[in-house]
């Protein structure tokens, strides 16, 4: 038999058509392979899209965790926003707002404050940007103060023993405050747009 294969290949008709064949299977296995990787990446597209969906609700839910584990770990600690609605600071909170001097923090920071905002505020109703203010204000501080700022509350927290969360009602009300006042809209509308109320 394999006297047989080396007959024909040595035969110019047999070299021929097995270089031929050669030829052949290369050409098919190009275009399987071709074929293959169009198609990966075509359904590579696709999942990339469904990698940023998921991606972006991962960051949504660790946000929301974040926001609840500030929560809980300063329950022990005196309340320096009223929970009516709408969100007002206390007392101690308008005395710790002034000991920090958090309207100061603020207008430093404003362009960045209102830039980001302005960029993720999708419904601009009062109850949302709120919502957005505060919850923004504890979970990821960083986008509204620069480093320095966010050092000194960081060594403010510090100080007094307590988690930065526990101050971030503060910066998130006065925030709200001022972006309502610019955009012309009532703190008093607050109630209007919250589901809970409806």
């Amino acid at each position: 038999m394999i006297d047989l294969i080396k007959q024909a290949l040595s035969s110019p008709a047999g070299s021929f058509g097995f270089v031929f064949s050669i030829l052949i299977l290369a050409f098919l296995i190009v275009h399987w392979v071709t074929k293959k990787v169009t198609c990966i990446t075509k359904d590579h597209s696709v999942l990339s899209e469904h990698v940023k969906i998921i991606s972006s609700n991962i960051h949504e839910i660790g946000r929301d965790i974040s926001y609840l584990k500030g929560n809980i770990d300063i329950l022990n600690k005196p309340n320096l926003a009223q929970s009516h609605s709408p969100i007002s600071l206390t007392e101690i909170g308008k005395t710790l707002s002034e000991e920090l001097q958090a309207e100061k923090m603020i207008i430093r920071n404003w362009d960045k404050i209102f830039a980001d905002l302005e960029k993720n505020i999708c419904n601009k109703n009062a109850y949302d940007i709120q919502q957005y203010c505060i919850e923004t204000a504890a979970v990821e501080t960083e986008r509204f103060l620069d480093k320095s700022d966010l050092e000194k509350l960081k060594e403010y927290a510090y100080i007094k023993g307590n988690p930065l969360q526990y101050y971030s009602p503060i910066f998130g009300i006065i925030i709200r405050d001022k972006y309502l006042e610019i955009k012309g809209i009532k703190v008093s509308e607050v109630d209007k747009y919250d589901p809970n109320k409806k």
